[in-house]
């Protein structure tokens, strides 16, 4: 079967560390190049903090080799909730072992997300993001929630995603979002995780079934299978 690599959350745009954006025209040009399909499961460029077409903007080379492999039929993405309307919500994978796999992002099912507290904090970010007070704010507010609220807000997200799994009649649910990379045997489950730093995190669907891998500078060009 085809190889498919899953990756999200590179959240990139004018703030952005150049070396970010950089790591992940390599990862799709290898990505390219081995003949692997790739799916980028939703907030690619940071289009909260600012508009998304201007977030692309920055980072030409990355949009354009984007565009051309969707338009060659070896890329699709999926829309985040930083990025909304870059593709579908979902989409479901037919895998010769696994069976059905579900990849969307999991913003819908976020409770935080689906709250009137992230309605508000999304519309002052969309409004007023370009300001560093507002967007230093927003990753405080994150920070709470990674911090003491991390429990239980991810055990309710993970609650929401298995159910969303278990409508769309799916074996797996594979997912973005909270950045938290997750795969283990037999919970259907999984999270392909973010771009963090210096390091892509990405989930790879093959005929041994599903694994989660990183792509760092160090191990560019050759291949994108190293393993986490």
């Amino acid at each position: 079967m085809t190889r498919v690599l899953i990756a999200g959350d590179w959240h990139l745009g004018t703030y952005s560390p150049p070396a970010q954006a950089r790591l992940a025209v390599r990862f799709l040009e290898e990505t390219g190049d081995a003949g692997h399909r790739i799916v980028l499961n939703g907030d690619i460029f940071e289009g909260l903090f600012e508009p998304a077409a201007r977030a692309e903007r920055a980072h030409p080379e990355l949009s354009a080799l984007i565009t051309a492999m969707a338009a060659a039929g070896v890329l699709t993405r999926i829309e985040g909730n930083h990025d909304p309307g870059a593709g579908a919500r979902s989409l479901v994978l037919e895998h010769g072992g696994l069976g059905r796999v579900l990849v969307t992002h999991g913003h819908l099912v976020d409770p935080v997300h689906d709250s009137s507290v992230g309605n508000f904090g999304d519309g002052i970010s969309r409004r007023f993001g370009h300001l560093s007070l507002v967007r230093g704010a927003a990753r405080m507010a994150e920070a709470v929630v990674a911090g003491a609220m991390a429990g239980p807000v991810d055990r309710l997200y993970r609650r929401r995603c298995l159910a969303l799994v278990e409508r769309e009649r799916c074996v797996l649910g594979v997912f973005g979002h909270n950045h938290r990379r997750h795969l283990a045997a037999g919970d259907p489950y999984a999270n392909a995780g973010c771009l963090r730093h210096a390091r892509l995190e990405y989930l790879v669907l093959d005929a041994a079934g599903a694994s989660l891998h990183e792509f760092t500078a160090s191990n560019a060009s050759g291949g994108v299978r190293a393993a986490s």
